[in-house]
Protein backbone atom coordinates (compact mmCIF):
# COMPACT_ATOMS: atom_id res chain seq x y z
CA UNK A 1 0.00 0.00 0.00
CA UNK A 2 1.35 3.43 -0.65
CA UNK A 3 2.43 5.57 2.17
CA UNK A 4 -0.92 8.26 1.98
CA UNK A 5 -3.45 4.71 2.65
CA UNK A 6 -5.87 5.93 5.18
CA UNK A 7 -7.28 3.97 8.01
CA UNK A 8 -10.64 3.54 7.38
CA UNK A 9 -11.47 4.74 10.98
CA UNK A 10 -10.16 7.76 9.53
CA UNK A 11 -11.72 7.83 6.54
CA UNK A 12 -15.24 7.31 8.21
CA UNK A 13 -14.88 10.24 10.46
CA UNK A 14 -12.96 12.84 8.23
CA UNK A 15 -16.18 14.19 7.55
CA UNK A 16 -17.45 14.87 11.18
CA UNK A 17 -14.14 16.31 11.40
CA UNK A 18 -14.61 19.03 9.32
CA UNK A 19 -18.15 19.82 10.41
CA UNK A 20 -16.96 20.36 13.92
CA UNK A 21 -13.58 22.43 13.02
CA UNK A 22 -15.89 24.63 10.32
CA UNK A 23 -18.68 24.90 12.84
CA UNK A 24 -16.12 25.90 15.69
CA UNK A 25 -14.34 28.60 13.93
CA UNK A 26 -17.31 30.32 12.71
CA UNK A 27 -19.48 32.42 10.34
CA UNK A 28 -16.05 32.81 7.41
CA UNK A 29 -15.52 28.82 7.40
CA UNK A 30 -19.47 28.60 7.29
CA UNK A 31 -20.16 30.73 4.55
CA UNK A 32 -17.45 29.38 2.24
CA UNK A 33 -18.86 25.97 2.84
CA UNK A 34 -21.73 27.11 1.09
CA UNK A 35 -24.31 24.40 -0.17
CA UNK A 36 -22.63 22.08 2.12
CA UNK A 37 -24.39 23.50 5.00
CA UNK A 38 -26.95 25.98 3.46
CA UNK A 39 -28.38 24.01 0.00
CA UNK A 40 -29.27 26.28 -2.35
CA UNK A 41 -33.49 27.31 -2.97
CA UNK A 42 -34.91 25.97 -5.97
CA UNK A 43 -34.04 27.46 -9.52
CA UNK A 44 -31.97 29.99 -7.21
CA UNK A 45 -29.64 31.50 -9.26
CA UNK A 46 -25.75 31.90 -8.43
CA UNK A 47 -26.25 35.85 -7.73
CA UNK A 48 -29.26 35.11 -5.36
CA UNK A 49 -27.82 32.39 -3.54
CA UNK A 50 -24.98 34.54 -2.66
CA UNK A 51 -27.06 37.07 -1.62
CA UNK A 52 -29.19 34.66 0.12
CA UNK A 53 -25.82 33.35 1.71
CA UNK A 54 -24.59 37.04 2.86
CA UNK A 55 -27.68 37.97 4.86
CA UNK A 56 -27.23 34.97 7.05
CA UNK A 57 -25.89 35.29 10.42
CA UNK A 58 -24.01 32.36 12.11
CA UNK A 59 -24.77 31.78 15.82
CA UNK A 60 -21.94 30.57 17.10
CA UNK A 61 -23.09 28.64 20.09
CA UNK A 62 -20.60 25.75 19.54
CA UNK A 63 -17.27 27.77 19.80
CA UNK A 64 -19.17 29.49 22.52
CA UNK A 65 -19.45 26.60 24.49
CA UNK A 66 -15.82 25.19 24.05
CA UNK A 67 -14.46 28.46 24.70
CA UNK A 68 -16.10 27.88 28.16
CA UNK A 69 -15.25 24.24 28.79
CA UNK A 70 -11.46 25.02 28.17
CA UNK A 71 -11.68 28.16 30.45
CA UNK A 72 -13.16 25.76 33.50
CA UNK A 73 -10.75 22.78 33.15
CA UNK A 74 -7.94 25.92 33.51
CA UNK A 75 -9.98 27.90 35.99
CA UNK A 76 -7.32 26.91 38.42
CA UNK A 77 -3.72 26.13 36.89
CA UNK A 78 -2.57 22.37 35.85
CA UNK A 79 -0.39 21.00 38.46
CA UNK A 80 2.30 19.85 37.39
CA UNK A 81 5.43 17.79 39.02
CA UNK A 82 8.79 17.54 37.06
CA UNK A 83 12.53 17.21 38.04
CA UNK A 84 13.98 20.58 38.36
CA UNK A 85 16.55 19.99 35.57
CA UNK A 86 13.90 19.65 32.77
CA UNK A 87 11.38 22.50 34.01
CA UNK A 88 13.21 24.42 32.65
CA UNK A 89 12.35 23.42 29.79
CA UNK A 90 8.68 23.52 30.18
CA UNK A 91 9.13 27.34 29.24
CA UNK A 92 9.42 26.78 25.40
CA UNK A 93 7.96 22.78 25.28
CA UNK A 94 8.02 22.51 21.45
CA UNK A 95 11.55 24.86 20.40
CA UNK A 96 9.07 27.09 18.62
CA UNK A 97 8.45 29.50 21.40
CA UNK A 98 5.44 27.68 23.14
CA UNK A 99 5.13 27.11 26.72
CA UNK A 100 3.86 23.79 28.19
CA UNK A 101 0.62 25.35 29.46
CA UNK A 102 -0.38 27.26 25.89
CA UNK A 103 1.18 23.76 24.81
CA UNK A 104 -2.16 21.56 26.73
CA UNK A 105 -4.53 24.73 26.12
CA UNK A 106 -4.04 23.76 22.37
CA UNK A 107 -4.36 19.84 23.06
CA UNK A 108 -7.73 20.62 25.30
CA UNK A 109 -9.35 22.51 22.85
CA UNK A 110 -8.61 20.24 20.19
CA UNK A 111 -10.08 17.49 22.08
CA UNK A 112 -12.78 19.54 22.94
CA UNK A 113 -13.42 20.27 19.47
CA UNK A 114 -12.48 17.15 17.13
CA UNK A 115 -12.51 14.43 20.23
CA UNK A 116 -8.68 13.80 19.09
CA UNK A 117 -5.11 15.01 19.08
CA UNK A 118 -1.99 13.38 18.87
CA UNK A 119 1.23 14.53 20.77
CA UNK A 120 4.85 13.27 19.66
CA UNK A 121 7.81 13.60 21.65
CA UNK A 122 11.05 13.92 19.37
CA UNK A 123 14.67 14.75 19.81
CA UNK A 124 17.18 16.31 17.01
CA UNK A 125 18.61 13.63 14.82
CA UNK A 126 22.44 13.42 16.42
CA UNK A 127 24.75 10.90 17.87
CA UNK A 128 24.17 12.93 21.59
CA UNK A 129 26.98 10.28 23.02
CA UNK A 130 29.46 11.35 20.99
CA UNK A 131 29.23 15.32 22.85
CA UNK A 132 29.32 16.21 26.44
CA UNK A 133 26.10 17.34 28.25
CA UNK A 134 27.20 21.51 27.92
CA UNK A 135 27.99 20.67 24.09
CA UNK A 136 23.75 20.07 24.00
CA UNK A 137 22.94 22.78 26.07
CA UNK A 138 24.93 25.27 23.66
CA UNK A 139 23.04 23.45 20.72
CA UNK A 140 19.97 23.29 22.15
CA UNK A 141 19.77 19.65 21.62
CA UNK A 142 17.07 18.75 23.29
CA UNK A 143 13.75 16.88 23.45
CA UNK A 144 10.74 18.74 22.66
CA UNK A 145 6.73 17.81 22.07
CA UNK A 146 4.88 18.42 18.88
CA UNK A 147 1.02 18.11 18.47
CA UNK A 148 -0.96 16.88 15.41
CA UNK A 149 -4.82 17.26 14.40
CA UNK A 150 -6.58 14.60 14.01
CA UNK A 151 -6.45 14.81 10.21
CA UNK A 152 -2.71 15.03 10.33
CA UNK A 153 -3.13 11.02 11.70
CA UNK A 154 -3.80 9.58 8.37
CA UNK A 155 -2.96 5.87 9.82
CA UNK A 156 -1.99 3.73 12.73
CA UNK A 157 -1.82 -0.05 14.00
CA UNK A 158 -1.40 -1.83 16.51
CA UNK A 159 0.03 -5.14 17.17
CA UNK A 160 1.65 -7.60 19.66
CA UNK A 161 5.05 -7.06 21.25
CA UNK A 162 6.23 -8.72 24.10
CA UNK A 163 2.84 -10.18 24.82
CA UNK A 164 1.92 -6.44 25.02
CA UNK A 165 -0.77 -4.87 22.39
CA UNK A 166 1.25 -1.51 21.47
CA UNK A 167 1.36 1.28 18.67
CA UNK A 168 3.28 -0.25 15.81
CA UNK A 169 2.99 2.06 13.09
CA UNK A 170 1.16 5.82 12.91
CA UNK A 171 1.58 7.99 9.71
CA UNK A 172 1.37 11.58 10.26
CA UNK A 173 0.95 14.34 7.58
CA UNK A 174 3.30 17.47 7.53
CA UNK A 175 3.69 20.67 5.35
CA UNK A 176 7.43 21.10 4.88
CA UNK A 177 8.51 24.59 3.28
CA UNK A 178 12.01 25.07 1.63
CA UNK A 179 12.57 28.62 0.08
CA UNK A 180 12.34 29.13 -3.86
CA UNK A 181 14.03 32.07 -3.55
CA UNK A 182 14.50 35.56 -1.42
CA UNK A 183 11.03 36.09 -0.96
CA UNK A 184 8.82 33.15 -1.71
CA UNK A 185 9.26 29.65 -0.26
CA UNK A 186 7.24 26.22 -1.60
CA UNK A 187 5.17 24.03 0.65
CA UNK A 188 5.24 20.40 -0.47
CA UNK A 189 3.03 17.51 1.52
CA UNK A 190 5.38 15.08 3.49
CA UNK A 191 4.58 11.74 5.08
CA UNK A 192 6.08 10.82 8.60
CA UNK A 193 6.12 7.23 9.33
CA UNK A 194 6.87 6.20 13.09
CA UNK A 195 7.31 2.15 13.55
CA UNK A 196 8.82 -0.60 15.49
CA UNK A 197 11.00 -2.81 13.26
CA UNK A 198 11.96 -6.18 15.01
CA UNK A 199 14.93 -7.85 14.55
CA UNK A 200 16.20 -11.26 16.26
CA UNK A 201 19.43 -10.46 18.38
CA UNK A 202 20.78 -13.52 20.40
CA UNK A 203 18.07 -15.61 19.64
CA UNK A 204 15.84 -12.60 20.98
CA UNK A 205 13.04 -10.47 18.96
CA UNK A 206 14.32 -7.05 19.63
CA UNK A 207 12.25 -3.62 18.53
CA UNK A 208 13.50 -0.44 17.92
CA UNK A 209 12.31 2.86 17.09
CA UNK A 210 11.94 3.40 13.26
CA UNK A 211 11.46 7.72 11.92
CA UNK A 212 10.71 7.91 7.97
CA UNK A 213 9.91 10.74 6.03
CA UNK A 214 8.56 10.42 2.40
CA UNK A 215 7.44 12.63 -0.08
CA UNK A 216 5.28 11.57 -3.40
CA UNK A 217 6.39 12.33 -7.48
CA UNK A 218 4.22 10.98 -10.02
CA UNK A 219 1.83 8.76 -7.31
CA UNK A 220 5.63 7.47 -6.30
CA UNK A 221 6.74 7.13 -2.55
CA UNK A 222 10.29 8.56 -2.33
CA UNK A 223 12.35 7.85 0.86
CA UNK A 224 13.80 11.65 2.24
CA UNK A 225 15.51 10.27 5.34
CA UNK A 226 15.58 7.31 7.73
CA UNK A 227 16.50 7.22 11.32
CA UNK A 228 16.83 5.22 14.34
CA UNK A 229 16.13 7.62 17.58
CA UNK A 230 18.15 6.64 20.66
CA UNK A 231 17.29 7.72 24.47
CA UNK A 232 20.33 8.09 26.82
CA UNK A 233 22.65 6.23 23.81
CA UNK A 234 19.90 3.36 23.31
CA UNK A 235 17.39 3.05 20.92
CA UNK A 236 13.55 3.20 22.08
CA UNK A 237 11.46 -0.24 22.20
CA UNK A 238 8.16 1.97 21.75
CA UNK A 239 7.03 4.80 19.89
CA UNK A 240 6.87 7.86 21.99
CA UNK A 241 3.49 9.01 20.22
CA UNK A 242 0.32 9.22 22.52
CA UNK A 243 -3.20 9.71 21.72
CA UNK A 244 -5.25 12.23 23.48
CA UNK A 245 -8.79 12.24 23.41
CA UNK A 246 -12.20 12.92 25.85
CA UNK A 247 -12.33 9.31 27.06
CA UNK A 248 -9.07 7.57 26.69
CA UNK A 249 -5.96 7.42 25.27
CA UNK A 250 -5.99 4.86 22.67
CA UNK A 251 -5.83 4.76 18.63
CA UNK A 252 -9.41 4.09 18.86
CA UNK A 253 -11.87 7.15 17.49
CA UNK A 254 -14.91 8.02 19.02
CA UNK A 255 -17.59 10.42 18.12
CA UNK A 256 -16.42 14.25 18.63
CA UNK A 257 -17.57 15.06 22.18
CA UNK A 258 -19.42 18.15 20.95
CA UNK A 259 -21.32 17.01 17.64
CA UNK A 260 -25.05 16.85 18.72
CA UNK A 261 -24.32 20.77 19.65
CA UNK A 262 -22.38 21.17 16.38
CA UNK A 263 -25.15 19.62 13.93
CA UNK A 264 -28.22 21.35 15.98
CA UNK A 265 -26.14 24.65 15.46
CA UNK A 266 -26.57 23.74 11.55
CA UNK A 267 -29.52 23.09 11.85
CA UNK A 268 -30.00 26.57 13.62
CA UNK A 269 -28.32 28.32 10.69
CA UNK A 270 -30.52 27.09 8.03
CA UNK A 271 -33.82 28.24 10.34
CA UNK A 272 -31.90 31.37 10.29
CA UNK A 273 -31.57 31.69 6.48
CA UNK A 274 -35.14 30.67 6.37
CA UNK A 275 -35.69 33.45 8.35
CA UNK A 276 -33.65 35.92 6.85
CA UNK A 277 -34.79 35.46 3.61
CA UNK A 278 -38.54 35.55 4.92
CA UNK A 279 -37.85 39.17 6.37
CA UNK A 280 -35.78 40.67 3.31
CA UNK A 281 -38.97 39.60 0.82
CA UNK A 282 -41.90 40.19 3.19
CA UNK A 283 -40.44 43.22 5.04
CA UNK A 284 -40.59 45.29 1.56
CA UNK A 285 -43.83 46.37 0.63
CA UNK A 286 -44.97 45.58 -3.29
CA UNK A 287 -46.75 47.80 -5.31
CA UNK A 288 -49.55 46.50 -7.11
CA UNK A 289 -51.61 48.01 -10.06
CA UNK A 290 -55.22 46.68 -11.28
CA UNK A 291 -57.03 48.44 -14.61
CA UNK A 292 -54.02 50.08 -16.30
CA UNK A 293 -52.33 49.37 -19.26
CA UNK A 294 -49.36 51.93 -20.33
CA UNK A 295 -50.22 53.22 -23.37
CA UNK A 296 -46.49 52.56 -24.89
CA UNK A 297 -45.13 49.07 -24.34
CA UNK A 298 -42.00 49.42 -22.21
CA UNK A 299 -43.16 52.29 -20.31
CA UNK A 300 -41.97 52.79 -16.61
CA UNK A 301 -43.69 53.10 -13.38
CA UNK A 302 -41.37 55.26 -10.56
CA UNK A 303 -42.38 54.81 -7.06
CA UNK A 304 -41.64 58.13 -4.43
CA UNK A 305 -40.58 61.33 -5.37
CA UNK A 306 -42.07 63.83 -6.92
CA UNK A 307 -43.23 61.24 -9.36
CA UNK A 308 -47.15 60.58 -9.33
CA UNK A 309 -49.39 57.76 -11.13
CA UNK A 310 -52.26 59.14 -13.15
CA UNK A 311 -54.90 56.65 -15.01
CA UNK A 312 -57.71 57.47 -17.29
CA UNK A 313 -59.35 54.46 -16.28
CA UNK A 314 -61.86 55.81 -12.74
CA UNK A 315 -61.86 51.91 -11.68
CA UNK A 316 -58.04 51.87 -11.86
CA UNK A 317 -56.28 51.35 -8.41
CA UNK A 318 -53.08 50.66 -6.88
CA UNK A 319 -51.92 49.68 -3.19
CA UNK A 320 -49.28 48.17 -1.65
CA UNK A 321 -49.21 44.07 -0.78
CA UNK A 322 -47.63 43.53 2.80
CA UNK A 323 -47.11 40.49 4.62
CA UNK A 324 -49.35 39.47 7.67
CA UNK A 325 -49.66 36.34 9.41
CA UNK A 326 -47.78 34.14 11.53
CA UNK A 327 -45.08 32.14 9.25
CA UNK A 328 -42.04 34.14 10.37
CA UNK A 329 -43.00 34.35 14.20
CA UNK A 330 -43.36 30.31 13.53
CA UNK A 331 -39.49 30.42 12.42
CA UNK A 332 -38.57 33.17 15.61
CA UNK A 333 -39.84 31.15 18.13
CA UNK A 334 -38.04 27.71 16.48
CA UNK A 335 -34.72 30.13 16.56
CA UNK A 336 -35.35 30.67 19.97
CA UNK A 337 -36.05 26.56 20.79
CA UNK A 338 -32.63 25.83 19.39
CA UNK A 339 -30.44 28.31 20.73
CA UNK A 340 -32.32 27.12 24.48
CA UNK A 341 -31.63 23.51 22.94
CA UNK A 342 -27.80 24.26 22.09
CA UNK A 343 -27.77 25.77 25.50
CA UNK A 344 -29.02 22.54 27.45
CA UNK A 345 -26.07 20.44 25.25
CA UNK A 346 -22.98 22.47 25.97
CA UNK A 347 -24.30 22.27 29.75
CA UNK A 348 -24.71 18.48 29.56
CA UNK A 349 -20.97 18.50 29.35
CA UNK A 350 -20.87 19.57 33.41
CA UNK A 351 -23.69 17.11 34.36
CA UNK A 352 -23.03 13.87 36.45
CA UNK A 353 -23.01 10.93 34.22
CA UNK A 354 -24.46 8.64 36.66
CA UNK A 355 -27.90 9.66 38.92
CA UNK A 356 -25.96 10.59 42.83
CA UNK A 357 -28.66 9.26 45.54
CA UNK A 358 -30.49 12.71 47.40
CA UNK A 359 -28.70 13.74 50.92
CA UNK A 360 -28.77 16.39 52.98
CA UNK A 361 -25.70 18.00 50.75
CA UNK A 362 -27.38 16.65 47.23
CA UNK A 363 -27.02 20.59 45.47
CA UNK A 364 -23.12 20.77 46.86
CA UNK A 365 -22.53 16.83 44.94
CA UNK A 366 -24.47 18.35 41.65
CA UNK A 367 -22.08 21.24 42.11
CA UNK A 368 -18.88 19.27 41.96
CA UNK A 369 -19.56 18.23 38.66
CA UNK A 370 -16.78 15.34 39.95
CA UNK A 371 -18.44 12.08 37.41
CA UNK A 372 -19.07 15.00 34.69
CA UNK A 373 -18.20 14.25 30.90
CA UNK A 374 -15.98 17.64 31.19
CA UNK A 375 -14.26 16.02 34.28
CA UNK A 376 -13.78 12.79 32.55
CA UNK A 377 -11.88 14.33 29.92
CA UNK A 378 -9.76 16.41 32.25
CA UNK A 379 -8.85 13.03 33.65
CA UNK A 380 -7.73 11.21 30.20
CA UNK A 381 -6.04 14.64 28.80
CA UNK A 382 -4.01 14.74 32.07
CA UNK A 383 -2.93 10.90 31.26
CA UNK A 384 -2.33 11.58 28.31
CA UNK A 385 -0.18 14.75 28.92
CA UNK A 386 1.09 12.77 31.67
CA UNK A 387 2.51 10.06 29.28
CA UNK A 388 3.92 12.37 27.13
CA UNK A 389 5.96 14.44 29.69
CA UNK A 390 7.67 11.27 31.18
CA UNK A 391 9.13 10.70 27.69
CA UNK A 392 10.30 13.94 27.76
CA UNK A 393 11.68 13.92 30.78
CA UNK A 394 13.38 10.40 29.91
CA UNK A 395 14.86 11.86 27.24
CA UNK A 396 15.85 14.85 28.79
CA UNK A 397 18.01 12.77 31.91
CA UNK A 398 15.50 13.21 34.32
CA UNK A 399 13.29 10.50 36.19
CA UNK A 400 10.23 9.81 34.43
CA UNK A 401 8.94 8.70 37.43
CA UNK A 402 8.97 11.38 38.84
CA UNK A 403 6.56 13.17 36.61
CA UNK A 404 2.77 14.31 37.49
CA UNK A 405 0.32 16.53 35.62
CA UNK A 406 -3.24 17.40 36.47
CA UNK A 407 -5.94 19.81 35.15
CA UNK A 408 -8.25 21.26 37.33
CA UNK A 409 -11.44 19.39 38.38
CA UNK A 410 -12.92 21.75 40.59
CA UNK A 411 -15.62 23.38 38.55
CA UNK A 412 -18.02 24.76 40.87
CA UNK A 413 -15.64 25.94 43.77
CA UNK A 414 -17.92 26.28 46.83
CA UNK A 415 -16.23 28.46 50.00
CA UNK A 416 -16.26 26.64 53.14
CA UNK A 417 -18.87 27.26 55.88
CA UNK A 418 -17.74 28.55 59.17
CA UNK A 419 -20.25 25.35 60.27
CA UNK A 420 -17.96 23.24 57.86
CA UNK A 421 -14.60 24.80 58.93
CA UNK A 422 -15.38 24.04 62.51
CA UNK A 423 -16.51 20.28 62.10
CA UNK A 424 -13.55 19.83 59.99
CA UNK A 425 -10.91 21.37 62.73
CA UNK A 426 -12.81 19.50 65.21
CA UNK A 427 -11.72 15.83 63.44
CA UNK A 428 -8.35 16.65 62.73
CA UNK A 429 -7.88 17.63 66.45
CA UNK A 430 -9.64 14.01 67.32
CA UNK A 431 -7.00 12.44 64.98
CA UNK A 432 -9.75 11.26 61.81
CA UNK A 433 -7.17 12.07 59.80
CA UNK A 434 -3.85 14.05 59.07
CA UNK A 435 -2.42 17.31 58.05
CA UNK A 436 -2.27 16.22 54.24
CA UNK A 437 -6.00 15.53 54.24
CA UNK A 438 -6.72 18.91 56.63
CA UNK A 439 -4.55 21.12 54.08
CA UNK A 440 -6.53 19.69 50.91
CA UNK A 441 -9.63 20.17 52.87
CA UNK A 442 -8.72 24.03 53.19
CA UNK A 443 -7.32 24.35 49.79
CA UNK A 444 -10.89 23.20 47.91
CA UNK A 445 -12.51 25.65 50.53
CA UNK A 446 -11.04 28.04 49.32
CA UNK A 447 -9.32 28.78 52.97
CA UNK A 448 -5.92 28.88 51.62
CA UNK A 449 -4.12 29.30 48.24
CA UNK A 450 -4.09 25.85 45.85
CA UNK A 451 -0.26 27.74 45.20
CA UNK A 452 0.89 27.10 48.65
CA UNK A 453 2.08 23.57 49.65
CA UNK A 454 1.93 22.27 53.31
CA UNK A 455 5.62 22.54 53.53
CA UNK A 456 5.53 26.54 52.89
CA UNK A 457 2.18 26.72 55.09
CA UNK A 458 4.13 25.08 58.12
CA UNK A 459 6.92 27.46 58.09
CA UNK A 460 4.71 30.31 57.70
CA UNK A 461 3.04 28.80 60.98
CA UNK A 462 6.78 28.42 62.58
CA UNK A 463 7.68 31.96 61.72
CA UNK A 464 4.52 33.48 62.49
CA UNK A 465 5.27 35.57 66.70
CA UNK A 466 3.37 33.74 69.59
CA UNK A 467 -0.42 34.92 69.70
CA UNK A 468 -0.99 38.00 72.24
CA UNK A 469 -2.63 37.06 75.08
CA UNK A 470 -6.05 38.32 75.93
CA UNK A 471 -7.17 41.64 76.33
CA UNK A 472 -3.53 42.84 75.11
CA UNK A 473 -3.41 45.86 72.94
CA UNK A 474 -1.55 45.74 69.42
CA UNK A 475 1.90 48.05 68.69
CA UNK A 476 0.21 51.38 68.19
CA UNK A 477 -3.32 50.29 69.34
CA UNK A 478 -4.23 53.27 71.69
CA UNK A 479 -6.02 52.28 75.38
CA UNK A 480 -9.33 52.25 75.30
CA UNK A 481 -11.37 55.38 76.83
CA UNK A 482 -12.93 54.56 80.38
CA UNK A 483 -16.33 54.07 80.59
CA UNK A 484 -18.60 56.49 82.15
Amino acid sequence: MPVDAKHPQYTAYLAKWKRCRDVACGQDAVHDAGPTYLPKLKEQVAADYNAYLLRTPFYNATWRTISGLKGMLFMQPPKVEAPEGVKEYFDDITMSGVPLNLFVQDVCEEALKIGRIGVLVDYPDVAVTDITSAQAVAQNLRPTMQSYWAEEIINWRLGRVNNKTVLVMVVLTENYSKPEDEFTEKTELRYRVLDLVTSVEDGKAVSRYRVRVFRKEKKTDILVSESFPLMNGKSLDYIPFVFIGPDDVTPEVDDPPLIDLVDLNLSHYRTSADYEHGCHFAGLPQAWIAGYRPENAGDKMYIGGPSAWTFSDPNAKAEYLEFTGQGLGALEKNLAGKEQRMAVLGARMLEPQKKAPEAADSGSIRRKGEESMLSAAAQAISLGVTIALRWFTEWGGGDPAKVEFELNRDFYPAPMTAQMLTALVSSWQQGAYSDQVLFENLQQGEIISRETTLEEEQQRRADRPPPAPAGARLPGEREPAPAE
